[in-house]
């Protein structure tokens, strides 16, 4: 299975409510270009098979811009995956999400720092913990038996 991490667009300054903060013009252009990005990855042919998408603005804006380059066949809105989330939590998630399923080969997450930087590093083998810029996308090879990853590839926006 391929885990692909991402962390929203660039958003607007912090407002009343964190959670309805909006993409900036840049932000949206971060999206499409990263979704062009994991297009090409992943090969014309393939498909995510099920995103968890955080319910704030921002990532709910990204995955839609993402989605327009990668066809997603189904989204489900995780409350787990928001800035404060606990990343045990959501690995015990997906654990429980895709248990005996061979079906799902690829998963995408559109999340939020600091979450996205302590996910990577509850799922992979060696527990490497990275700093994600706007935009930015890391892809984990996860075993499923292992029950975490290697990581595979890194994409950072210009």
């Amino acid at each position: 299975m391929k885990l692909i991490i991402m962390r929203h667009g660039e958003a607007e300054t912090f407002g009343t409510l964190d959670s309805a903060r909006c993409l900036t013009p840049n932000g949206i252009k971060q999206a499409q270009v990263a979704g062009t990005w994991l297009r090409q990855y992943l090969g014309e042919d393939q498909h995510v098979d099920i995103a968890l998408v955080s319910p704030f603005v921002r990532a709910e804006q990204s995955f839609i811009e993402v989605s327009k380059e990668v066809n997603c066949s189904q989204k489900l809105i995780s409350n787990d995956i928001i800035p404060t989330g606990n990343q045990q939590l959501a690995h015990d998630y997906l654990r429980t999400l895709f248990a005996g399923d061979s079906e799902n080969k690829h998963v995408l997450l559109v999340s939020h720092m600091p979450f996205v930087s302590y996910f990577v590093e509850e799922v992979t083998i060696n527990k490497c913990a990275m700093l994600f810029d706007t935009s930015s996308i890391v892809v984990i090879d996860y075993n499923e038996g292992e029950l975490a990853g290697l990581l595979e590839c890194v994409y950072h926006p210009n």
